[in-house]
């Protein structure tokens, strides 16, 4: 049986990256992926990064006439309810080809020294006589595999297929996500039938209906896209029903629909476990504005790749002891600002459209700063919050808004100090890690969920509650 330092389960962004950077410092790594070559990352054609990410990443950054690359542009707008404000981002955006994108990145892993089996699933840990992970089972064609690994790393998204395996008192939280925790994600890849439009001159996000526009690489043609928590169907209804009603659009037809999922949660509290270690979609690592991860997760693999790469190289054993500056460390890079920011955004995507293009033309809330660029990261201070406050008060003094939504505004802000403040205090070792978990566990019972604020109209209707 074959040892290896790093094995990895899930061969896409975060997995590929983790195991070129940990290959290239000189550690032996094993990625296995499920899916055939010709399989990996179908779930989308076009996916889109922003330039300045890829370049902070070391990522390949495609050019005319690669196979991966779609095009480049600049990113769009947020949209008020009815088109009529908006504000504006500057981000240079790459559009790329996702397959094409994910192999190039594996053949780098695999360039760099890691070994990459395809076809092989995840079965179950290999543990020693106390219990401590010490590699894997997996499975393929020829039947079942075995591997040992100082560190298993589970990239396998949604599924977690590793992070499900954990026992319930482990540090790295075992919990399946449920409808409500996920985005469902419909693209309608549509072609104008006015040729003399510009899609670039039409992408732009609209956040009360979770539905964006973007280039899609056709000259005459764009990606509309719409996610919801619940279901596929719930974002189609809510498309169909309120967008197209309420947005003044250039004509288009539909050529192909294609569908996905990410996942929309609260971050995990610990990604290490002794032997273990939650890396990307399986760790929740999704922008809390737009449910992108691909480039969020690496924040935390670039923290991983420095900590465990010592660790290595020193001969000590990957413990959660040993490892825990790695959760101490994202929260307060990412962590923390990401996870403020959902209680707040909760608030905001309970008003209705009405108010929330009231809220645009005043520029309450819909701000560049609340609105983070599309992803960023978000620091709002006394002043900030005593501003957006004024700002509400005189809609609701002016009829414009709604009383029951400005307190679930409000309620957001106070808890998105609230939340900052829990994680600045997070623990410095797993010696306080579960006294600190019971407190989290309270207030995100009192945060809710961004499926809080789902239509109960259409849920009925689709018979989903």
């Amino acid at each position: 049986m074959k040892n290896y330092d790093i094995l990895i389960a899930g061969a896409s962004t975060t997995g590929a990256w983790f195991a070129k950077k940990m290959a290239q410092q000189g550690h032996s790594v094993l990625v296995i992926e499920k899916q055939k070559p010709e399989n990996v990352s179908r779930e989308y054609d076009i996916f889109h990064m922003g330039k300045a990410d890829m370049e902070r990443f070391d990522l390949h950054i495609p050019k005319e006439g690669d196979d991966d690359y779609g095009f480049e542009f600049t990113s769009g707008r947020s949209y008020s309810p009815y088109g009529n404000y908006s504000k504006y981002g500057n981000e240079t955006v790459i559009g790329m080809h996702k397959h094409e994108f994910i192999m190039n990145m594996n053949r780098e892993a695999e360039a760099a020294g890691a070994e990459i089996i395809f076809g092989a699933a995840f079965k179950d840990f290999i543990k020693d006589e106390k219990g401590k992970i010490i590699g894997a089972k997996y499975i393929t064609d020829e039947g079942e595999q075995e591997v040992y690994a100082k560190l298993v790393a589970d990239c396998t998204g949604i599924p977690s297929v590793a992070r499900r395996k954990l026992p319930d008192n482990a540090y790295v939280e075992n919990f399946a996500l449920t409808p409500e925790d996920i985005f469902y994600v419909v693209l309608y890849y549509a072609k104008y039938e006015d040729e003399k439009i510009n899609p670039l001159d039409h992408h732009g996000f609209f956040m009360q209906y979770k539905s964006w526009s973007a280039p899609s690489g056709d000259a005459h043609g764009a990606i509309l896209g719409v996610g919801s928590n619940y279901s596929y169907d719930y974002a189609e209804e809510i498309f169909n029903r309120d967008w197209k009603k309420n947005v003044p659009w250039p004509k288009y037809t539909i050529e192909k629909v294609e569908k996905g999922m990410t996942p929309y949660h609260r971050t995990l509290y610990s990604f290490v476990e002794d032997g273990f270690i939650a890396m990307g979609d399986t760790a929740f690592l999704t922008k809390p504005t737009c449910g992108e991860g691909c480039t969020s997760s690496l924040y935390q693999a670039e923290i991983a790749v420095e900590v465990i790469s010592k660790l290595l190289k020193e001969d000590k054993p990957l413990t959660k002891e040993n490892m825990w500056s790695i959760n101490k460390r994202y929260f307060k890079v990412q962590g923390k600002d990401f996870d403020a920011l959902r209680p707040l955004l909760i608030g905001i995507i309970s008003f209705g459209y009405d108010e929330a293009e009231y809220l645009f033309k005043n520029d309450v809330l819909f701000s560049q700063k609340i609105l983070g660029g599309m992803g960023q990261e978000l620091d709002l201070g006394p002043k900030d919050i005593a501003k957006i406050v004024s700002g509400i008060l005189a809609g609701v003094t002016t009829g414009k808004l709604k009383m029951s939504n400005v307190k679930k505004v409000i309620n957001g802000l106070m808890q998105n100090i609230e939340v900052a403040k829990l994680y600045d205090e997070y623990p410095d070792s797993p010696a306080g890690y579960f006294a600190w978990k019971a407190k989290a566990d309270e207030l995100w019972k009192k945060v809710g969920k961004a499926a809080d604020t789902c239509d109960p109209e259409i849920l009925r209707k689709l018979g989903i509650k």
